[in-house]
């Protein structure tokens, strides 16, 4: 499949559907100012996403990862390595049976890059990308293949919340602390019992079907299992940076929790960097005033310099408004491709449903209980759910944006 051009032309959310649903193995390569992609697919799934970054120009590889998550130290890495090139066992192999980590931690090491590299990806506005059909390997007994649909849905959800978190947490470099008395305010999930929270009904779900803290008593809150992670590794030392690499979660995730845990009284920010780290598009504009206050500071007065610098924040305000649309309309896209394909498969569902019973269901919920669909597919993306609408040629499903 000749499968090439760049992404204005051709989002990534739609070049991610036409792999999955051709089933395509081989490896798609993404390029944008300076930096590189490499996706790999087996028969349609995500099964490895590596980086190349911009200051060294090297892959970030799983011992990296490994590294930066203090799950293991380098003197034992390199002793991996060294027997890794030795015996060509893969990496994973030979520290499991080394017993320096165990098979689940490094599943989480190997998902932890995979996911990370795809969600920053998808908040690429500009590149070419490249498709190349061909055998790939990846290893099997580590990797559990990601489907394209799970991906989108992630991927619109992380561009829908993103903008909300980074304008609270402008910064990875941030450290928090514990408010002194958290520990007492926190009761732990193996404190509760035998049976999980959830089962004990101690905890709530939101509407988007994630759970969330309760009140255990009026002093003590009970925390989701990631919230729970990352208040572990609040230290006062460890940025949010830090924190997404040690807890497996990721930059989003982790900045969300530690958002959560502070609206708790639990943490707060003790060490702010100096200068906040812009996006790409901000930086640019700022430095484009720059220069145009440079150039012409020696030749104007200062009430028109004012009145330059009055218009040019004006427009980066329009500039804002207009990367703010450019986010909201991405993960519209991305929700619409995720749509159109569920919309298509319970189509499909409901004439098999009619094949076996003879008639078609009243619910959608009937296709779930006859193990023809997930009760994942009959939702809308963040779980609003589909319906099934009677029309003269026939039952048509509907999505809530319809």
């Amino acid at each position: 499949m000749a499968l090439r051009g760049t992404l204005r032309d051709f989002g990534l959310s739609d070049i991610f559907q036409l792999i999955s649903h051709q089933r395509k193995t081989g490896v798609l390569y993404l390029e944008d100012k300076g930096k590189s992609v490499s996706v790999t697919f087996d028969e349609g799934k995500v099964v490895g996403a590596e980086a190349v970054t911009e200051k060294t120009h090297e892959k970030e590889r799983v011992g990296e990862i490994l590294l930066k998550s203090g799950l293991i130290e380098i003197s034992r890495l390199q002793e991996c390595l060294r027997e890794q090139q030795a015996t060509a066992k893969k990496l994973g192999l030979v520290l499991t049976e080394k017993k320096y980590l165990t098979e689940e931690l490094f599943k989480q090491a190997l998902a932890f890059q995979i996911k990370e590299t795809l969600f920053r990806i998808f908040q690429w506005t500009s590149g070419t990308y490249r498709f190349e059909t061909g055998k790939v390997t990846y290893d099997k007994q580590f990797i559990s293949p990601l489907p394209a649909e799970f991906i989108l849905m992630e991927a619109a959800r992380i561009i829908d919340e993103w903008p909300g978190v980074r304008a609270r947490i402008p910064s990875l470099e941030i450290v928090f602390a514990k408010i002194p008395g958290a520990e007492d305010k926190v009761l732990r999930r193996s404190q509760i019992g035998s049976g999980s929270p959830e089962e004990a009904g101690e905890l709530d779900f939101d509407i988007l079907g994630e759970a969330k803290p309760k009140s255990y008593d009026a002093d003590k809150t009970i925390l989701t299992a990631e919230q729970e992670r990352v208040f572990d590794l609040v230290n006062g030392q460890f940025n949010v940076s830090d924190i997404a690499y040690r807890s497996l979660l990721g930059d989003f995730e982790s900045s969300k929790a530690l958002l959560d845990l502070a609206g708790f009284g639990l943490v707060k920010p003790v060490k702010v960097p100096a200068s906040t780290p812009k996006t790409e598009e901000v930086a640019e504009d700022t430095k484009r005033r720059k220069g145009l206050i440079a150039m012409v500071s020696g030749l104007l007065f200062a009430g028109i310099l004012v009145f330059i610098l009055f218009g040019a924040l004006a427009r980066s305000g329009g500039r804002l408004n207009i990367l703010a649309q450019i986010t909201s309309e991405k993960a519209g896209t991305i929700r619409e491709t995720v749509v159109q394909s569920q919309k298509q498969r319970l189509m499909l569902a409901l004439e098999t449903y009619r094949l076996e019973k003879g008639s078609y269901p009243t619910a959608l919920e009937d296709m779930v209980q006859s193990g023809l669909v997930l009760p994942s597919d009959i939702t809308y993306p963040f779980n609003s759910p589909y319906t099934i609408e009677w029309t003269e040629r026939g039952p048509v499903v509907i999505s809530p944006a319809e």
